[in-house]
């Protein structure tokens, strides 16, 4: 390592114009970077069930992205209904919107309209909406006849497409007249709120981050060369690792989105490590040069393992098929890379640079008061271990009993404050009887059936027993079937007389797919050659909890109804409840990937098995406190909060490994007990210096209104003083056990 910072700094100037160019490269990579928090970004990676998913959609189309929402005391008047009009012609034309069905192009061809396109007799069109099945099926009119919704199925397109879109239709709703009130509401406004929610990450947080970092180095140091080192550095390794990430075209979501303060943060730790040790040996009067090249010589085996158990910790994240954790993982991993690679090239210069001789500036009062505290801790710690030992042992048990209470928050819409807006209007709609997220069954004829399949008299027939039977299921707010559509306009049609039910759907069939706009409809819920069919089912926007019970009755019945048929569970929200469900197994699988590196790195360290143990202990006990915690509090697993325990381990693992580098030296001529007192001398202001750094870091998330992105701050936060007091106490207690 020695020769290595000794080589970068014969060719110092290479070495930063090298880095200046990188920086030069990669800044306009930050400017491409863009948020996307659609469904399809949280789809497990590899899944047959995504696969599945899209063959719904190539087939029936990607379904409905929002609704329209009229309510009012004059919406059943003639300018309510002629907004309402307005409403369904003008959201049709806007760019990004793929159909658009309504109320009143439902019974368009039935009623007598004004000029304004509102019906004549508004009190009939309203009776007209309750009486109607479909219309009450497929959620044109609540229960209380009291709102009207206009769905609104949105292209496939970008995330940022579908914000405009929204956009435009909240501009359409904002010209409601006196009386009546227009919402939009749906996925696609949980979705936007999910992209303000990791937004404001990066243009409020992560600049509080920044300027309470630089206010406590310039607290602590009071020297402007102390504050300027480590924020260079820091800076350097956010550009080029962020416009990597935008070259390459990741997309910013609310798990991504956290990936800036947490590098920040880490690589910032790293550089006051460094620094404080360097400053702690010019004191005793070596230059700037000597006194880099001796920091690395005391720091660099400890700064290079660190390295790796830190990246270790990130980039097992990348081992889930959860995709946003697994873009976390591998982006982080490779950010870390750098951000060590930097360390050991671009740092030493930076230190050598601007550090200068300071043998006895009154700024090193609060390190050396800091030393001084370390020590005597310390050496208490050690001196009681009997007391510290079974103090940990005891927390440890009560912890353990919490995991077993641990559960997973696996409704998104909880993710945001009770008073959001967009949670409430979701809330209050589906209240009222109209459904937004969707279940779809999707039925496949056997190969050896013969007739027309689902377009035939027998399959529509058990399609419409089924939709009675679906809509019983207590907890489902409705379901729409292929059959419900032919009996709507069966009901219309003069053949109505003629004809059976059963018959007419099969007769109907073949006409209404004549039928340009009529055809249209049909095509999303039956294929033209009647092999399979879409069954929808409005489910609340809620977690698996309560809606995998629905998904289960509902495939229960239709497996009973359409006996010889093939029925698979499918839809964007299925698919957004399967990730939470793998949230435990992600937990598991990050612990089990990063405990052997950690292995390795302390037995390369102290080369002894027990003495390995020990090492692991400080470090899995922040993890043990937290996860029971949680479970004890009964704070839920989430997309975010699941990544704590990971993300913990490496980071916490630092401060062991540069307390026990050089253990195994020092405890053979000093004891254990003296060798560890001196190391944590050495390394405390950095020790509760960084602490604070990488408490601050993720706190400042705890501040987000964004439940997940708040609990996983908070929660690492609280993990990372943990661990710097078990640095201070268990560490010693285990390692300090004889005097030499």
């Amino acid at each position: 390592m020695t020769a290595l910072v000794s080589a970068v700094l014969r060719r110092r100037r290479t070495v930063e114009a090298l880095f200046a160019l990188l920086v030069v490269a990669f800044l306009p990579g930050v400017t491409r970077l863009e948020s996307d928090n659609s469904p399809e970004a949280f789809f497990l990676a590899g899944s047959p069930d995504v696969a599945r998913y899209a063959d719904l959609v190539a087939l029936f189309g990607p379904g409905y992205g929002a609704r329209l929402v009229l309510s009012g005391e004059r919406l059943f008047d003639g300018d309510g209904l002629a907004f309402l009009a307005r409403v369904e012609q003008e959201a049709s034309g806007l760019a990004g919107v793929r159909s658009v069905s309504g109320p009143l192009a439902h019974h368009r061809g039935e009623l007598d309209l004004d000029p304004r396109g509102a019906p004549a007799a508004p009190a009939a069109f309203r009776a007209r909406l309750l009486a109607n099945p479909l219309d009450r099926a497929a959620g044109f009119v609540d229960a209380a006849g009291s709102a009207v919704s206009v769905l609104v199925e949105l292209d496939s397109g970008g995330a940022g497409a579908r914000a405009r879109t929204v956009a435009a239709l909240e501009d359409l709703c904002a010209d409601a007249p006196a009386g009546v009130t227009a919402e939009v509401v749906g996925p696609a406004t949980l979705e936007r709120a999910l992209d303000e929610s990791a937004h404001e990450i990066a243009s409020f947080y992560f600049p509080l981050l920044l300027a309470l970092a630089a206010l406590l180095l310039a607290l602590t140091f009071r020297e402007a060369g102390a504050v300027a080192v480590p924020l260079a550095f820091v800076a350097v390794v956010e550009i080029v690792v962020l416009g990597a990430m935008g070259y390459a075209g990741v997309r910013f979501n609310l798990v991504v989105a956290i990936l800036p303060p947490i590098l920040f943060v880490i690589t910032l730790a790293s550089a006051v490590h460094l620094m404080l040790r360097c400053r702690d040996i010019e004191a005793d009067g070596l230059e700037a040069g000597p006194a880099t090249l001796a920091t690395y010589r005391d720091k660099g085996r400890a700064l290079f393992w660190t390295t790796i158990s830190t990246l270790a910790g990130f980039a097992s994240l990348a081992a889930t098929p959860v995709a946003p954790i697994r873009t976390l993982g591998l982006w982080a991993g490779l950010g870390l890379a750098f951000a060590g690679l930097a360390a050991f090239t671009l740092l030493p210069c930076l230190l050598s640079r601007t550090m200068g001789r300071r043998a006895a500036l009154p700024e090193r009062g609060f390190e050396l008061r800091m030393q001084r505290l370390g020590r005597r801790v310390t050496e208490l710690a050690a001196d009681h271990r009997g007391v510290v030992l079974a103090t940990y042992a005891g927390l440890a048990v009560v912890a353990a009993i919490g995991l077993a209470r641990l559960t997973v928050a696996s409704n998104a819409l909880h993710y945001l404050a009770p008073g959001h807006p967009v949670r409430e209007r979701i809330e209050a709609v589906e209240r009222a009887g109209i459904g937004l997220s969707t279940v779809e069954l999707l039925a496949i004829e056997g190969e050896t059936s013969s007739g027309d399949g689902f377009r035939g008299e027998r399959r529509l027939a058990e399609l419409a027993g089924l939709a009675i039977e679906l809509r019983q299921i207590p907890g489902l707010i409705s379901a729409v079937t292929a059959a419900d559509l032919l009996d709507d306009l069966g009901a219309r049609s003069p053949l109505g007389q003629v004809f059976p039910a059963a018959e007419l759907r099969a007769r109907l069939a073949p006409l209404v797919f004549a039928d340009e706009t009529g055809g249209r409809e049909l095509a999303r819920l039956l294929a033209a050659d009647g092999r399979r069919t879409r069954i929808s089912l409005f489910v609340p926007t809620a977690g698996f909890e309560t809606v995998d019970p629905l998904a289960d009755t509902a495939l229960s019945l239709a497996r009973a109804a359409l006996p010889g048929a093939t029925i698979e569970v499918s839809g964007q929200y299925p698919l957004l409840l399967a990730m939470q469900r793998y949230l435990i197994s992600t937990l598991a699988w990050s612990l089990l990937l990063t405990l052997p590196v950690l292995a390795v790195t302390f037995y390369v360290l102290l080369r002894e098995v027990k003495g390995t143990l020990y090492a692991l202990l400080p470090n899995l006990w922040p993890v043990l406190l937290i996860l029971g915690g949680m479970g004890w509090c009964g704070v839920p697993l989430d997309i975010a909060t699941v990544m704590v325990a990971s993300i913990t381990l490496g980071l916490v693992v630092d401060d062991t490994i540069h307390t026990l580098a050089h253990y195994r030296t020092l405890s053979a001529e000093l004891g254990e007990r003296a060798a560890v007192a001196d190391r944590m001398e050495k390394t405390a202001p950095a020790y509760l210096l960084t602490g604070v750094i990488l408490a601050l870091g993720f706190g400042v998330c705890a501040l987000s209104g964004f439940a997940p992105t708040a609990r996983f701050g908070l929660l690492s936060a609280i993990a990372i003083l943990i661990a710097v007091v078990a640095d201070f106490t268990l560490v010693p207690a285990l390692f300090g056990r004889r005097q030499q």
